[in-house]
Parts: structure tokens; C-alpha cells; sequence
């Protein structure tokens, strides 16, 4: 399954378009192989939905007002 792409986002308050927290909720499906010893090793992981709770600007904090920015 593709992984979704992800929104770029924007600050309203500062400018800021690189550090954002972003809270989510993944729905996910992974490929686990263990060896015999038992080490495990997650070799794929694939997101089935996703949902982004809140999005908050690094430096403003929850005083910042950030805006989805439209692809392209």
C-alpha cells in the first residue's frame, strides 16, 4: 500500500514553513521477521489511514495559527 502524502504547512503567526509538531492517530500494517534467536526486525510498514489531531508551529507554540498549504 503507498504511503499518503503529507501536507506542507505554514505559520501565520511567525512564517514559519519547516518545524511543525503534529499530532496523529496510524492505522498501520508491518512485516515482522524474527531470527531464530529471536531478534525482530520490522521490514515494511504500511500506513492504512491516518489522522492528523493537531498541527502546532514549533516556535509559537499553541499561540501560532498554522494554514494547510494546497499542493503544487
Amino acid at each position: 500500500m503507498a504511503e499518503p502524502s503529507h501536507p506542507r504547512y505554514r505559520c501565520t503567526s511567525c512564517g514559519n514553513l519547516t518545524r511543525f509538531d503534529v499530532t496523529a492517530t496510524r492505522r498501520t500494517r508491518a512485516f515482522h521477521h524474527y531470527t531464530v534467536g529471536g531478534e525482530l526486525t520490522v521490514e515494511r510498514t504500511d500506513v492504512l489511514a491516518e489522522d492528523v489531531e493537531a498541527v502546532e508551529c514549533t516556535w509559537c507554540g499553541p499561540a501560532g495559527v498554522v494554514e494547510t498549504l494546497d499542493a503544487g
